[in-house]
């Protein structure tokens, strides 16, 4: 916790309606996932169509991943296969950063207990989970931005990690 003085990290986590479906057909005719900025993602049942990263304004982070102190950073993960009941689903989500020499410097509860009754179905087709890097001690080669997303009525999860770097 004495690096809680040294660096703060805000986490906002949002869900956004898509009323679009991105996924792009393939050669033979599947869907094709689009993975952008080396997000490295693990599977079980919920599937991801496009994860990338983005900032407050709505532009691209650079497949380099650096990014400015303070500056806001969105992991967008298009998603489906979530269990509904009665048009709800139940999300769970946490998210944990560490620097690349080891040291943790946030890890989050559940970011979505305050919802038991559960988000409309709908609105669980894009999740995005927001970091902030406002202070650093010492550079650091990297921050590493690990994230975990669950179905809380089902099997269904996601597991992925990323890398941030100061310029």
């Amino acid at each position: 916790m004495r690096l809680v003085h040294l660096f703060l990290f805000l986490s906002i986590l949002l869900i956004t309606a898509c009323d679009i479906k991105v996924k792009t057909p393939g050669s033979s005719g599947t869907e094709v996932t689009k993975i952008r900025n080396k997000i490295e993602l693990e599977e079980k049942e919920l599937k991801v169509s496009q994860a990338y990263l983005q900032f407050e304004d709505g532009k691209l982070v650079p497949e380099d991943n650096k990014i400015e102190l303070k500056q806001s950073v969105k992991l967008k993960l298009l998603m489906e296969g979530w269990k509904k009941e009665s048009d709800k689903v139940y999300i769970g989500a946490t998210e944990t950063i560490t620097t690349n020499d080891g040291q943790t410097v946030l890890k989050t509860e559940d970011l979505f207990a305050d919802y038991p009754d559960g988000v409309k179905a709908e609105d669980a087709s894009v999740i995005s989970l927001s970091a902030v890097i406002t202070g650093i001690d010492k550079l650091y080669d990297y921050f590493l931005v690990s994230f975990h997303v669950w179905d809380k009525k089902g099997k269904g999860e996601i597991k992925g990690s990323y890398k941030l770097y100061l310029k």
